[in-house]
């Protein structure tokens, strides 16, 4: 019985390479699923708020410095969760949520994440 419903799960499951994973045809959720490394996850999602190359590398700077690209980053003193170190994060957004999160606010307050980054370099926070 167990062999039998390990065997029609295991029918059922779409088997993707990394190679074809990363292809222009995958859509972001299943290139999200095969991508293990941290930052290219996190610059894999900054591709769904922005095309510009030069706002995604900020962008990656400030992921960096703020979290080390940790989505379950949490800062105890101020309160401050995952990879942007949002102080109205939520412990379970997504990624995606977190950078969505983000990029209005840098918007609203910055209006690109290269002037956030800026800020950033000067002060150690945005």
């Amino acid at each position: 019985m167990r062999f039998a419903i390990v065997a029609l799960l295991l029918s059922s499951m779409q088997v993707v390479s990394p190679s074809s994973a990363l292809s222009p045809e995958m859509t972001y959720e299943k290139r999200l699923s095969v991508t293990t490394d941290k930052r290219e996850r996190v610059k894999l999602t900054l591709g769904e708020v922005t095309t510009n190359r030069k706002e995604v590398r900020c962008a990656l700077n400030i992921a960096y410095k703020e979290s080390r690209y940790n989505v379950d980053s949490f800062n105890k003193s101020s309160g401050a969760r995952g990879v942007w170190q949002l102080l109205w994060g939520k412990p379970g957004w997504s990624l995606l949520k977190q950078t969505k999160e983000a990029h209005k606010y840098v918007l609203h307050r910055y209006e690109t994440w290269c002037k956030a980054y800026s800020f950033h370099q000067e002060r150690n926070w945005y």
